[in-house]
């Protein structure tokens, strides 16, 4: 490193950060840092890879990201099965589906955040594979609550490692303009895995009711069984990730990626981040609690089967998500080129208004079909995960995009994945005592947290278009 380059790196970080903020002779300091004071070498980028290349990481990642949901989710259709094996009550089984996962999910996001900056991010997802994929297997081995509780936790700890790698490792592969669509892509991937694990989930429930019997195992209950059918070819398929080339880290000569660097970049952006935490969230939250419920819902409800719960909302779950992901991010894309730098927040203010007049009245409809129809315009904006994580990856140094991603699935995934299940188990526990009102309680959810989403997003327009404005000066 030649000592101009030091210098600036030093020294002219933090000004190059605030520079939106800044006023007058300051500010044009500032610019003719970025304009002409940086090294050469530092100010080149390299150019981004075919988009052969590119579309095939997104699928490998894709499928590795449904794999994910589909152990994540596959407990929910097996709610009634775990009560009466283990005898637990529905704020325990919201636990287990939240608080459970998300608490290693959470702890270990900013340490794997780090790996992804320093290390070779497609080990750092086979890893991190290899570990969810077993403690699923673990889940279906469990013979009491606590040991299930914590086949559940290291669940969130291997999951943990692939949203941030898959966040930086597309960052580096698509350009800012069509970066959206191409996380709502590897973002069909939860729709996938979500939709798998009700199909997968509720013919086995239905098929081996009664149990089955399995070499070394013996007799094996059906909500065992699903989760040793659904967690053993994780084993496998964390090989696939060494098909994607490891992309060339874009603009990562003009931050080392220090913790400082780190700590300048959020202290400057408070006010972004902030909001951007706190609505995405409670969408998240909203959409973690209808993914967890659902089948509950429409079996005390409407007395559906859990065979039929599965399918219908499998089939309702994959075609809504697979519709509305690439809408959405094209939408956002679209928005952002044509200059509006707060795009994915002023989305976000309209998204979070339908989300909570559909996703509250959804659940007071007395008709499935009716539930449906709204239900379906709700997943419009609860799909939020790509326009989330592309905001970060915008406005974020491409050196510390790693454990960005961590912080914010720190902050959110622990919201979400502990309020969005939990909340509902409290209204129908605690608010209105009766199992069968668990219409009003998934109601009542959306009704508290669509509103701070809403607000959340309404006063981080500003902000985020002073945080894009900070990246365009850095040249990233």
């Amino acid at each position: 490193m030649d000592g101009r380059h030091h210098r600036w790196h030093t020294c002219g970080i933090r000004s190059l950060l605030a520079a939106p903020y800044l006023r007058g002779s300051r500010r044009r300091e500032v610019l003719k840092v970025k304009q002409g004071a940086i090294p050469q070498g530092v100010a080149d980028e390299e150019a981004y890879p075919n988009t052969r290349v590119a579309w095939t990481a997104v699928g490998v990642l894709l499928l590795l990201y449904a794999l994910a949901f589909v152990d994540r989710q596959i407990i929910s259709l097996m709610v009634g099965s775990v009560r009466a094996d283990l005898g637990v009550s529905d704020f325990q089984i919201g636990l287990l589906q939240g608080f459970a996962f998300a608490l290693l999910y959470a702890l270990f996001g900013l340490p794997l955040g780090l790996a992804v900056d320093r290390l070779n991010r497609r080990r750092v997802i086979f890893v991190g594979v290899i570990v969810w994929a077993a403690a699923a297997t673990a889940c279906g081995l469990a013979r009491t609550f606590p040991e299930l509780l914590a086949a559940r936790l290291l669940v969130g700890a291997g999951e943990a490692a692939l949203a941030p790698a898959a966040y930086s490792m597309l960052s580096d592969l698509f350009p800012k303009k069509r970066l959206t669509l191409a996380l709502s892509i590897f973002t069909i991937g939860a729709q996938l895995g979500a939709s798998l694990s009700l199909a997968i989930g509720g013919f086995i429930v239905e098929a081996a009711k009664d149990g089955v019997t399995l070499p070394i195992l013996g007799a094996v209950s059906a909500w065992r069984f699903a989760f040793l059918v659904t967690g053993l070819p994780g084993l496998g398929l964390a090989f696939l990730v060494f098909l994607i080339p490891e992309p060339v880290r874009r603009g990562a000569g003009k931050f080392s990626g220090t913790w400082r660097e780190l700590f300048i970049f959020l202290r400057t952006n408070i006010r972004f981040f902030a909001c951007h935490f706190l609505g995405f969230s409670c969408i998240m939250a909203m959409a973690y609690a209808r993914l967890a419920w659902l089948p509950t819902y429409f079996q005390r409800h409407f007395g559906w089967p859990v065979g039929q719960i599965g399918l219908v909302l499998a089939v309702f779950g994959f075609v809504t998500g697979a519709l509305a992901l690439p809408l959405t991010g094209a939408i956002v894309d679209r928005w952002y080129s044509r200059g509006i730098a707060d795009a994915h927040f002023r989305f976000y203010v309209y998204g979070g208004i339908v989300a909570t007049v559909c996703g509250t009245a959804c659940f007071l409809m007395p008709t499935p079909t009716l539930f449906f129809i709204l239900a379906g315009l709700a997943t419009i904006p609860l799909g939020m995960a790509a326009i989330a994580a592309g905001a970060i990856q915008i406005v974020t140094p491409p050196a510390l995009r790693g454990r960005m991603s961590a912080i914010y699935l720190l902050f959110t995934g622990l919201a979400a994945l502990t309020v969005g299940p939990a909340i509902v188990g409290v209204f129908t526990d605690l608010v209105f005592k009766d199992d069968a009102l668990i219409h009003l309680s998934l109601a009542s959810s959306n009704l508290v947290l669509g509103p701070i989403a809403t607000l959340a997003f309404i006063l981080g327009l500003a902000p985020m278009r002073r945080a894009v404005a900070a990246a365009n000066l850095r040249n990233e």
